[in-house]
């Protein structure tokens, strides 16, 4: 185990822009862009006069309704940090196992006390685990200094942010059910991140290429063999991928729900599951068929990746 940990410190030491500078770059955008519209508004709204009304208007509204979209609006402003995160992830696998060999280290890391079954873990268990859980620390602390400004902006106009919305809204389910999102989203996307591995450990050259180039053309022929038996286009590896994203438990995505506008999991394009925002719907997809399915393909690939690696030289 202190391997194992001493290995994912490396991981983040080695990628401390991706991991740790990133998500704070990201929040410090969404603190600018708060004091932009606050500055912008006194600007052209003398008086804050728009400002004080809407506030008016939304102390008018029962507390239900205030808490609801409290929850909406913490959950919805992280929709761009996943996004990120995504992207980060994806592009630290990549490389994660192929910087090893283009550096030519590869044989000083296989020098020391740690197996290649280790490393691997190591570099899956940050993408997993650590690049999420820094994303959700930097994502609470951006939403407290924001609360801030908001709760001084309230008072400027003679309101009570305390009785207005910091009372009645929950941040700490909002914040629990995104963290429980990122986790089970990283054990959803295992056969991705398990082919992304995979690349990393055989690419001679640009693993981005060798990652998105063979899926591609492998779902256009399936596309036109099927076009051609069936014409149509839902069979392809394209769809599946599509579907898994779409069945994620991934908040990505808003959808009807009792005639108004809420947040969901992954984008309501199926009725494989229910894409309310919950933590029963989130904890349904990992005790699914679809997992047990994904589990296999990530093993394969995760498999084929750990035989590479220790086949691997430093050519």
């Amino acid at each position: 185990m202190k391997r194992l940990l001493a290995l994912i410190h490396r991981e983040f030491w080695e990628n401390t822009g991706a991991f740790r500078t990133t998500p704070l770059v990201i929040g410090g955008i969404y603190i600018v862009f708060l004091l932009m519209s606050i500055f912008t508004t006194a600007h052209f709204d003398d008086e804050l006069y728009t400002f004080r009304e809407a506030v008016r208007l939304l102390a008018e509204q029962p507390a239900e309704f205030r808490a609801a979209h409290g929850q909406e609006v913490i959950l919805g402003s992280s929709i761009f940090f996943t996004i990120v995160l995504a992207f980060v992830v994806f592009f630290y696998l990549l490389g994660a196992l192929y910087d090893d060999r283009k550096d030519r280290s590869i044989l000083v890391w296989k020098s020391l006390p740690a197996s290649d079954a280790l490393t691997i873990a190591s570099k899956l268990l940050a993408a997993m685990v650590l690049a999420p859980l820094i994303f959700w620390v930097v994502f609470i602390l951006t939403q407290i200094v924001m609360a801030i400004i908001a709760s001084l902006m309230v008072l400027s106009v003679g309101e009570n942010p305390w009785t207005l919305f910091l009372s009645v809204a929950n941040p700490l389910e909002a914040w629990f059910i995104l963290l429980v999102s990122y986790l089970a989203s990283s054990i959803w996307f295992l056969p991705m991140y398990g082919w992304l591995l995979l690349v990393s450990a055989f690419a001679p050259r640009i693993p981005l290429l060798f990652a998105v180039l063979p899926p591609v053309v492998f779902a256009i022929l399936q596309i036109w063999i099927d076009f051609l038996r069936t014409f149509t286009l839902d069979s392809s590896l394209f769809g599946l991928i599509g579907e898994w994203v779409a069945n994620s438990p991934t908040i990505l995505s808003i959808h009807g729900e009792e005639s108004r506008l809420a947040l969901a999991l992954g984008a309501p394009l199926t009725s494989d599951f229910d894409h309310s925002v919950t933590i029963a719907n989130i904890f349904d997809r990992l005790f699914s068929t679809h997992m047990l399915a994904g589990l296999a393909v990530a093993a394969v690939f995760l498999g084929g990746a750990l035989w590479l690696r220790r086949r691997a030289t430093d050519s």
